[in-house]
């Protein structure tokens, strides 16, 4: 011994190894972690507040053709026609769209979007201009839900046997085209360069029969009086056509009364499916045997199908369904081939008939599994050159 007295030896807390207090320093690794969720919490805020100039298509819900929404009947067929008893649906499919007027998409919604196999992003200026409002936007999806309604009864109506006669009037002028300040909306066509014309398509012909750069002349009925103008045209500079520069419509004689009630939805997207469903309605036996088919695209009074967009978007809506069968636009293959969704069998269609006997070809064999049945797909659509 030293003489020296020694301090006594604090006492150890049971499992301790240590002298001291208890440890209370965060360690490193926890320091690091707890930086990267703060920096991450404050950059998704940060991303929250700024807008970029992107739209993006997400899945939306299906409606049932054959049911209801909101407690109305989406289709409804007059007494003048005998009505037959249905089964099994005619989904339509929608989309949501993110980034349109009065909607802007924060960089955080876009980035999610990006890493999203059912979202689709697209600049903005693709899909709207850049003056357009809310308002207008919703305006002209009305209107184009009401022309499309029309033309699904009229198909349907026609494919029956039905004569359904129709007028070609001027739906819409663009400012500044060729026909501005030359055709008016609501001219009546009746002849293109001397030709009679009974559908817009008819009067679409004709014009590519001119050069672009002349003029073409149109007989018109304007305020109840025949007129025949001379009408500039021009060279579409994507298609290479000859175009005025109207949208056209057609106005139809029809003595019969079908409802078509989409509720809140609006675009031509959903024509092809209700013209289905109305001839569902007005044709013996059910269209689908109980099974459900789902399916997008524009529909003509002639029966032609057209393209529409989000079409990626329909295809995972349909599936979310279960839809046996997914009925696309021909014209859309391209988007198509390659991105159908798993366990979703996609038929193009390019007319109303088409349809009809690719749902016939389904229902024949209701028990079959649709990827074995001899059914078109995009792929072939495309490797034909008419994609």
């Amino acid at each position: 011994m030293s003489g020296q007295e020694a301090e006594p030896t604090a006492a150890r807390a049971p499992g301790r190894s240590h002298s001291g207090p208890p440890h209370t320093r965060v360690g490193r690794r926890a320091t690091v972690l707890l930086s990267v969720v703060a920096t991450g919490v404050l950059a998704g805020s940060l991303l929250n507040l700024v807008e970029v100039d992107r739209v993006v298509y997400v899945p939306g819900p299906v409606y049932d053709t054959l049911g209801e929404i909101n407690g109305t009947s989406v289709v409804s067929v007059d007494e003048q026609l005998e009505n037959f008893d249905t089964d099994g649906h005619l989904f339509f499919t929608t989309i949501r769209l993110r980034g349109g007027p009065g909607d802007p998409l924060s960089a955080w919604e876009w980035l999610r979007a990006e890493l999203d196999g059912s979202a689709t992003v697209v600049p903005r200026e693709d899909v709207f201009p850049d003056d357009v409002t809310a308002d207008q936007v919703r305006e002209q999806n009305t209107e184009l839900m009401l022309h499309s309604q029309d033309d699904a009864a009229v198909v349907a109506l026609r494919a029956t046997g039905l004569e359904i006669e129709e007028q070609v009037v001027v739906a819409q002028v663009i400012v500044d085209a060729p026909a501005d300040g030359v055709l008016r909306v609501e001219d009546q066509i009746l002849r293109v360069a001397g030709q009679d014309v009974t559908d817009a398509e008819a009067v679409r012909e004709q014009i590519q029969e001119v050069t672009p750069g002349t003029s073409v002349p149109m007989t018109l009925v304007r305020d109840g009086e025949e007129v025949t103008l001379e009408v500039p045209t021009v060279e579409d500079e994507e298609t290479g056509r000859t175009i005025v520069g109207v949208y056209l419509a057609p106005v139809y004689d029809n003595p019969y009364e079908v409802t078509i009630d989409a509720g809140n939805v609006g675009g031509p997207s959903a024509g092809l499916m209700f013209s289905l469903a109305v001839y569902d309605e007005i044709t013996p036996g059910a269209m689908t045997e109980g099974l459900s088919v789902a399916g997008t695209g524009t529909i003509t009074g002639n029966g032609d199908v057209g393209g529409i967009g989000g079409i990626t978007q329909k295809m995972y809506a349909a599936r979310e369904a279960d839809a046996a069968l997914f009925l696309a636009p021909a014209s859309n293959c391209t988007e198509v081939a390659g991105a159908e969704p798993d366990g979703l069998t996609v038929v193009p269609v390019a007319t109303f008939d088409e349809a009809v006997q690719t749902v016939e070809t389904l229902t024949a064999d209701p028990d079959a599994d649709p990827a074995e049945l001899d059914l078109r797909t995009c792929a072939e659509v495309l490797a034909e050159g008419n994609g």
